[in-house]
């Protein structure tokens, strides 16, 4: 029999849901086994038919673009205006958020000015102030955190260094003061900014790593987890500064007297309203909020008792003041890593003046809000963006920049974006769909399937690419594909709903992920109960339940919470420390499809149907002189089984522990990466070794979970193993922490089985202190 790709394409989509992932995969097979088909039947079919163009919401107001592109600046953390001069500093780091810190100098106006060194220091530089008299006196203050040769620990410090008065106004590294110091090995705070009275204000965070592990937050005898305001104009005898008179604390018994305000779990960038005075934080939220807070005398913002607004752990000592709600409060579907900003009085951005102007590291987000002393009076989003916003600064013009830690320096300009009065508000007017009536994709998408899947509480999915008419991918073995703007992905999701379809699979959900303007958008559509189409979520997302058949629970169906993501949240997970695409990499799709006994590479299914080029596929194609000239076929430069691949957790065949590792890697390591959005020191991708993972034998950052002697990986005792009770729970501390409200109960089986082989090696020498190195499974 011979069948055309299109129309053995056509009688896969008429079968049921869940019957269709081995016809996919035939259909993959049978361009490359023995099946007497005629290669030219299986031409790529070319999809020109997409309408996923353009954006549904309407556009917010402004953009970001890149400034001062012909300087290189590794790790930017901020940027602040050198006062007389023209010129910026830029606050680096060397990476993993240590040090050594720099504060590089550079004229902006200057189109040939080049980077220089202005302050090289071992610690990582957090935040730097001026003296209100910088001018006269050439006072320079650096909040820092590194090993104090003083205490003998790691400390987070404010130090004072001397700015020469005469040009080119260089500082004196000589010239360092220690003022304060504290020990910090966590969150650190060290941001630090001048109040109109002349007074410093000092952010603490809590010192640990997570979880105010050292409860510090309600305790008023520690300086961490605070707001510090001292003198530093008037020294006494012990101290280079004083405690100001007016200070809230001052009478209450062994408090440190130079807190201004408490209950702070990571102050991420503070700074002055310079016409009202008034004192902004943004604060880094733990498991489930991030706030912004206007911090005032003697006031207590909850932490460790409460995250924002909501119970964090609430049986801890309370400090002696009543907890006050953020200012703002953004749920972790919109930020997760606040960077707090400045309030605005330039003159480029008229709708921001007044304005406190924040965003978020892991989602890009921008907002402006409007305090009127009482409440907040107006609250926008100012950008959406791609960028880890690590901090805000403030030029010499009164202009705001923006440093993105992977990139560089960027300012805001008026958005090119409109909104779209035809985006397709249902799934049938995408294009992806020849018939959703029928659920027949479109022929020019092409299907896959991948290694090791996310979970999704207990979902099957459907994957499709779609790739703009004849358009290619970057192929890359290290990491994610380069898709060209105009590429869809598509995954589609189904339950089997009790009352639907006789308890077969029904679809619930598709999701889109669209490039375009070389950006990716998330978006989900919610299929209607008669299967006919499917509706664009709001920006918000929704939740929904279902009554699904579960033959674990009592009577054979479970009521379950389906989550529909918000636009934001989709781009916490499809994140820059991912490329953005998650599962179109060499070791999710290398794999073989085994049919009639064939074994079928997708990889070779994929270059047969010409989906790739090579970077220097593209370096050459930039430079033909000729429309005749042509890029060879592309060809991989190494076999199949010498390629990256991530084992299928589901695969008994395969050892335990690469299974256990694959799973953590699918649904942990987005974000718990080099880079990623996780607030725990640890990393769980698959390449990773398991001594190098930072999770054995390790005490847990983020609480024990009352588990007894916890680690987060404990050889032996998955009991006392804070990774496993995380996955195996649902609510607070939950993981993954988004998007699902299902307990995977055959990995938690899984890793259980897991943790109980891996057991200590005997020791061999006398040091009797253990290290994922020794374990053996």
């Amino acid at each position: 029999m011979k069948l055309s790709v299109n129309a053995m394409h056509m009688m896969i989509t008429l079968l049921p849901f869940q019957k269709r992932g081995l016809a996919w995969v035939a259909l993959a097979a049978c361009c490359f086994c023995s099946l007497p088909v005629e290669s030219a039947d299986f031409d790529r079919v070319l999809w020109t038919e997409s309408r996923v163009v353009g954006f549904p919401d309407p556009p917010p107001p402004l953009e970001t673009t890149q400034v001062f592109t012909h300087l290189d600046f590794p790790k930017p953390m901020s940027v602040t205006a050198l006062p007389g001069t023209k010129d910026l500093l830029v606050h680096v780091h060397k990476g993993d958020y240590g040090g050594p810190g720099r504060l590089l100098r550079f004229t902006p106006d200057d189109p040939s000015s080049q980077l220089s060194e202005f302050l090289v220091l071992d610690d990582i530089i957090y935040g730097v102030a001026f003296h209100p008299d910088f001018q006269q006196n050439g006072f320079m203050y650096v909040g820092c955190n590194g090993r104090s040769a003083a205490l003998d620990k790691v400390c987070t410090r404010v130090l004072r260094f001397h700015v020469s008065r005469t040009a080119p106004f260089d500082c004196q590294p000589e010239s360092q003061t220690t003022i304060i110091e504290w020990p910090s090995n966590g969150h650190n705070g060290g941001d630090l900014v001048f109040a109109k009275d002349g007074m410093l204000f000092v952010s603490t965070g809590d010192g640990t790593s997570d979880s105010d592990a050292n409860h510090a937050g309600q305790d008023l005898t520690t300086l961490p987890g605070s707001m510090l305001r001292i003198d530093v104009d008037q020294p006494t005898a012990e101290k280079p500064y004083s405690i100001p008179t007016d200070n809230p604390f001052l009478t209450i018994k062994d408090a440190r007297p130079e807190i201004w305000a408490y209950g702070l779990r990571n102050p991420w960038r503070i700074s002055i309203d310079t016409k009202t005075g008034d004192l902004w934080a943004g604060i880094n939220g733990q498991d489930l909020w991030e706030t912004v807070q206007v911090v005032r005398r003697g006031e207590n913002y909850g932490w460790s008792i409460t995250e924002g607004s909501q119970p964090f752990q609430p049986n801890r000592q309370r400090g002696p003041t009543p907890i006050v709600v953020p200012t703002i409060e953004h749920p972790h579907s919109e930020a997760r890593s606040l960077t707090g900003g400045h309030v605005y009085y330039g003159k480029a951005h008229p709708l921001l003046y007044g304005h406190y102007v924040y965003g978020d590291y892991s989602t890009g987000m921008i907002w402006a809000a409007k305090w009127d002393g009482k409440s907040v009076t107006s609250h926008f989003l100012v950008a959406r963006t791609s960028l880890q916003i690590a901090g805000f600064g403030i030029d010499h013009d009164g202009e705001l920049l923006i440093a993105d830690h992977g990139s560089g320096l960027y300012r805001l300009v008026p958005s090119k974006q409109k909104q779209s009065s035809d985006f397709p508000r249902l799934l049938s007017q995408t294009g992806v769909y020849e018939s959703t009536v029928k659920n027949r994709v479109h022929p020019g998408l092409i299907p896959y399937t991948i290694n090791s899947p996310l979970w999704s509480d207990g979902a099957s999915k459907e994957r499709f690419i779609g790739l703009p008419g004849d358009k290619t991918v970057e192929f890359q073995t290290a990491k994610s594909w380069d898709f060209p703007d105009g590429t869809v992905l598509v995954k589609t999701f189904a339950l089997p709903i009790a009352s639907r379809n006789n308890g077969a699979l029904t679809r619930i959900e598709t999701r889109l992920l669209a490039r375009q303007g070389g950006e990716w958008y998330g978006y989900s559509y919610e299929w209607n109960e008669q299967q006919t189409d499917a509706v664009l979520v709001d920006a918000s997302g929704i939740d929904r339940k279902f009554d699904v058949r579960s033959p674990e629970s009592d009577g054979g169906v479970s009521r379950q919470t389906w989550h529909y993501p918000s636009r934001a949240e989709c781009m916490v997970c499809h994140s820059r420390a991912q490329d953005y695409v998650l599962g179109l990499s060499v070791q999710q799709t290398n794999l073989d499809l085994q049919i009639d006994g064939h074994a079928v590479p997708q990889l070779e299914r994929f270059k047969q149907l010409g989906l790739f080029h090579s970077a220097a596929d593209k370096e050459d194609a930039q430079t033909k002189t000729s429309s005749v000239e042509k890029a060879a076929p592309f060809e991989f430069s190494t076999s199949f089984h010498e390629m990256p691949r991530l084992p299928k957790p589901t695969d008994t065949t395969e050892p335990l522990e690469t299974r256990v590792r694959s799973y953590l890697h699918a649904n942990c390591a987005n974000c718990h990466v080099k880079e990623g959005g996780g607030n725990s020191d640890l990393v769980l991708s698959f390449a990773t070794s398991l001594d190098k993972t930072r999770t054995v034998n390790t005490v847990p950052l983020h609480g024990s979970f009352d588990l007894p002697d916890a680690k987060l990986i404990k050889p032996s005792d998955p009991m006392a193993s804070v990774l496993l009770h995380r996955i195996n729970q649902r609510g607070r501390g939950q993981m993954p922490p988004l998007s699902t409200s299902v307990v995977d109960r055959e990995a938690v089986k899984m890793i259980a089985q897991w943790i109980q082989t891996l057991q200590i090696k005997p020791l061999t020498h006398e040091d009797d202190s253990t290290d994922a190195s020794q374990l053996t499974p």
